[in-house]
């Protein structure tokens, strides 16, 4: 039976032993090939830009399957790309164009594998120098852990880019405890290597990653449009599909989306991606470490989102992500 609409799964980076990380978002090679195996048995996994194609031309996207990674790790490059190339498993990458124009590293991935070798009082010290208020540290809750007011804050306050702040508190710490994240972007060279290989679609991640919500409509346009623009120039299956950065959108995010030239906007909701597809907005599954595939096999054929429904008794979520604060 196939279940309707299609699981569009989301991943970032790959691990192994030689290449740790901090991150739940960055998951081991041989656990994302494990949940890729499973979920080929229970679903079709087709090119995303043809399971898109298939939605907006009003055929059925049931039983289908598309695998997508943000941010163009290196560590996909190296550690899970050319298995999904012998096994003919198709995926889209998408790119960032400022990090992958020198293979930088991002600050997300600084925070996370600093975090845990940098005692509590340098890291508070670290915090001030960035500037993190105190309502922050008030405001956020505790159950999303003890980064999640100095996350909030880079996103609300620099647009989630890493400031020249940021940038200079983070060196200066990875300096003094002698070590940093071993996570990067590829380079274009090694983006086009992997290309090579086949099956690889390159899409929008837009110039800088920033916050999309909080650009000014002339700012969006440049971020997406000229993200687009050099993809393009570069590969030959560059698609024009946009993944919104930290998963954080609204409905006018959609409306410049369409107006840079892209036809989808992929996002971090959760949920399966059906046929009544929100003004080109596109739900993902956000793929976190540590979860075992019988819990994604609930997650891709439909019954953890029906139990959701039942369980919220009518009540409908919001309509969209709520915008980083103080307090969220």
């Amino acid at each position: 039976m196939k279940v309707p609409g299609a699981a569009v799964l989301c991943y970032h980076g790959v691990t192994t032993p030689e290449l740790p990380s901090g991150s739940i978002a960055n998951i081991p090679a041989d656990e994302i090939v494990e949940v890729v195996t499973a979920l080929r048995s229970d679903r079709e996994i087709v090119p995303l830009a043809e399971l898109l194609l298939r939605q907006s031309t009003g055929k059925s996207v049931a039983g289908l399957a598309a695998l997508t990674f943000d941010d163009a790790y290196l560590s996909l490059g190296q550690a899970l790309a050319p298995w999904l190339q012998a096994q003919r498993i198709p995926f889209a990458v998408f790119v960032t164009t400022t990090a992958s124009s020198s293979g930088a590293k991002f600050w997300w991935d600084r925070v996370d594998d600093l975090f845990p070798v940098v005692s509590p009082v340098r890291w508070r010290s670290f915090e001030d120098a960035v500037g993190l208020p105190e309502s922050y540290r008030r405001g956020q809750p505790a159950a999303e852990g003890p980064l999640r007011p100095l996350r909030q804050f880079v996103l609300a306050e620099f647009k989630g880019r890493c400031a020249s702040v940021l940038d200079v508190a983070l060196t200066a710490l990875e300096q003094e405890c002698g070590q940093g994240t071993r996570h990067r972007a590829m380079t274009y060279e090694e983006i086009e290597a992997m290309h090579r290989g086949g099956g690889v679609e390159v899409g929008v991640h837009t110039v800088s990653h920033p916050v999309l919500p909080l650009l000014s409509d002339g700012e969006f346009g440049r971020e997406v449009g000229h993200c687009f623009g050099e993809l393009r120039e570069r590969f030959s299956t560059t698609i024009p599909v946009l993944a919104v950065p930290f998963g954080l959108f609204d409905l006018r995010t959609l409306r410049l989306a369409r107006e840079a030239g892209m036809t989808h906007c992929l996002t971090l909701e959760n949920v399966l991606f059906g046929s009544a597809s929100r003004e080109g907005a596109v739900s993902r599954l956000s793929m976190t470490r540590g979860i075992p595939v019988w819990k994604r096999r609930l997650r891709w054929l439909g019954v953890t989102e029906a139990v959701r429904a039942v369980l919220r008794f009518g009540r409908r979520p919001g309509a969209y992500p709520e915008l980083p604060s103080p307090t969220s």
